[in-house]
């Protein structure tokens, strides 16, 4: 029943954001009472860091997904752009700014989970290009890391890119074009090119 009720919250959070659901409304969608939800969670703060918890541990898998699927590493970062972009398109803008206003709990996680995992994999992603020789091997890692990561967290706000005039798959590949064109060998421009020409097809 909780992973129920999870999934349901999960669902209405996704559509229309965290604010405006209450728990009477999650024990409507799943057709229980209001109490039976409090048996499984004291209350809305718990099942918003339930929900984040989710949230990061999707992402980690799908990340770790790209990386065990990519034969390379710009693949690899072609792919982990795609499922990053399926998260993204699959949540309210008003939720991540919700969490941020209301939930600091369930926002720290988000943001721990940005600078400790998603940068590692940043990390990772570089010392692999280097290796293959797909990425210039002059590069400071540490600082490109932390660029990259400023790079999505921009191209992922909406003040910054609102969807009513961005389209979010459009900017990504802008965004991930210009970075991979800064780092790269040309080996790896040469199959940047490809990688990125198959995924823009794709959405």
């Amino acid at each position: 029943m909780r992973d129920r009720i999870l999934e349901t919250a999960l669902r209405l959070f996704r559509t229309y954001g965290i604010k405006s659901i209450t728990m009477q409304d999650i024990a409507r969608e799943c057709g229980i009472s209001k109490k039976t939800v409090y048996e499984h969670f004291a209350d809305k703060s718990e099942l918003v860091d339930s929900f984040t918890e989710f949230l990061t541990n999707t992402h980690c898998t799908s990340m770790k997904t790209a990386c065990a699927e990519g034969h390379d590493a710009v693949e690899e970062l072609v792919l982990s752009l795609r499922q990053t972009e399926l998260l993204v398109k699959s949540i309210n803008p008003i939720l991540l700014f919700e969490l941020e206003k209301y939930h600091p709990t369930a926002w720290k996680k988000i943001t721990d989970f940005k600078q400790q995992f998603i940068t590692q994999t940043i990390k990772d992603n570089l010392e692999r290009g280097i290796r293959e020789g797909l990425y210039r091997s002059n590069i400071r890692i540490h600082i490109i890391a932390h660029m990259r990561l400023m790079q999505l967290d921009s191209a992922f706000n909406p003040l910054h890119f609102p969807a009513t005039e961005f389209d979010i798959h459009e900017v990504m590949y802008e965004v991930t074009e210009h970075y991979i064109h800064g780092i790269a060998t040309p080996e790896g421009h040469r199959l940047a090119e490809q990688y990125l020409a198959a995924h823009h097809q794709i959405v």
